[in-house]
């Protein structure tokens, strides 16, 4: 999306090979292998940005499935480490943004503070953030056990500085 959205240079991280190889497919079938670069990576590649973005799994539980781990981050690892390898990563008057629903909030397993403590701790400041509220199906369908949940959850977009 950044790449199609003007970004000149991205490089795209994962460890698992599975989603490197589909990133790269994508890339090819949508065109951008001369903007984006798939990297097998524990979180950031070599150097600096001005600009890094993160999705982690939301949820700080153990993962039992390859697909579990798109949910589910044991011990909120990936999340910590992004946190604690992002200003060494980012160029001077650079932004991390870190895209985060707060379900794992709503379901008791780690409270707004503890997030806010973690930005704090690894030296960044919350520079903005953008609220988005659900659209999809799930949210709306009243048999599904995480209904309210779903109903509530607030995905944000945290923009977060040096």
């Amino acid at each position: 999306m950044l790449a199609r959205r003007g970004v000149r240079h991205v490089v795209a991280t994962d460890l698992d090979s599975r989603a490197v190889e589909c990133a790269r497919a994508n890339v090819d079938r949508l065109g951008l292998s001369g903007r984006v670069e798939v990297v097998t990576a524990d979180l950031f590649p070599e150097g600096r940005a001005p600009l890094v973005v993160c999705n982690p799994p939301w949820v700080p539980a153990k993962a039992f499935s390859p697909l579990d781990h798109a949910v589910y981050d044991p011990d909120g690892r990936m999340l910590r480490g992004f946190l604690g390898g992002l200003a060494e990563h980012l160029e001077p008057a650079g932004e991390g943004w870190l895209i985060l629903s707060d379900l794992a909030e709503q379901l008791g397993l780690r409270s707004r503070s503890e997030l806010l403590e973690a930005f704090a701790g690894a030296g960044l400041r919350v520079a903005g953030r953008m609220d988005v509220t659900p659209r999809h199906r799930r949210a709306g369908d009243q048999d599904d056990p995480l209904h309210a949940a779903r109903a509530a959850e607030v995905t944000s977009l945290w923009r977060l500085t040096r």
